[in-house]
């Protein structure tokens, strides 16, 4: 099973944080972190009742919160209310396209933008700490051409 140079600080700040470090966090950590892009909960739990990891909806979907909580996961609603996870890497920050047809997310990095924001936060007296930008469109795969 691989290794998350996270696993120890994920460990360290739930026992900081007064929760208790059980098999489901643990399989449910690494599970996430060995996946890469964005991750339906349903789609999950379904990988970790397939390596045969007991785990309920109810539980899965508590510990996606925490794991949130804690800044080890983000949590994106993208596009009506489908909500999606994806594990967080420290300075690694990208931002989202959708299509609002097949639900297709694509990720982008963007320097332009992240100075452009920075900017017009400066500019009304603030001062950024994190930005999230959203772009809904229609995939070519979706378009009627």
């Amino acid at each position: 099973m691989p290794s998350f140079p996270e696993l120890d600080d994920f460990i360290d700040r739930l026992r900081q944080t007064g929760h208790r470090v059980t098999m489901e966090r643990m399989h449910l950590f690494r599970e996430v972190y060995n996946q890469h892009g964005h991750l339906d909960a349903e789609a999950l739990l379904e990988a970790l009742k397939a390596k045969g990891r007991k785990i309920s909806r109810a539980t899965l979907y508590r510990n996606l919160e925490l794991l949130a909580e804690l800044g080890f996961v983000r949590k994106h609603r993208l596009g009506g209310n489908r909500y999606l996870y994806e594990h967080v890497h420290p300075g690694q920050r990208h931002d989202h396209i959708v299509c609002g047809r097949c639900g297709r997310v694509a990720e982008f990095v963007s320097p332009a933008i992240v100075a452009m924001q920075r900017e017009i936060a400066r500019a009304h007296g603030f001062d950024p700490e994190v930005h999230t930008l959203q772009i809904h469109s229609q995939c070519l795969d979706c378009g009627d051409g």
